[in-house]
């Protein structure tokens, strides 16, 4: 079996962010043991996707991505899987 098949373990920790801004709830997101991201769940009353999650910050082969928002947990460790698998 090849290292193309193996999906990498991504392991989400909740964590408290200051944002300055209501949006306070965080998850780090550690790949293989490694912190690749830091996301924020999106809770002011201004947001177009109240819920949705924000790369707040990415780390290694995420830093400088765009600003991303994703519906769920499960669509962002989709994506981090997909991105760094790549």
């Amino acid at each position: 079996m090849g290292q193309d098949n193996v999906e990498p373990l991504v392991v989400l920790q909740s964590i408290s962010v200051d944002t300055r801004s209501p949006d306070q709830a965080g998850m780090l997101v550690l790949v293989s043991g490694l912190l690749v991201a830091v996301l924020v769940r999106l809770d002011a009353p201004w947001h177009e996707r109240p819920g949705a999650w924000h790369m707040e910050a990415g780390l290694g082969r995420l830093a400088g991505m765009r600003a991303l928002v994703f519906d769920t947990l499960e669509d962002a460790t989709r994506w981090v899987r997909q991105y760094l698998k790549g």
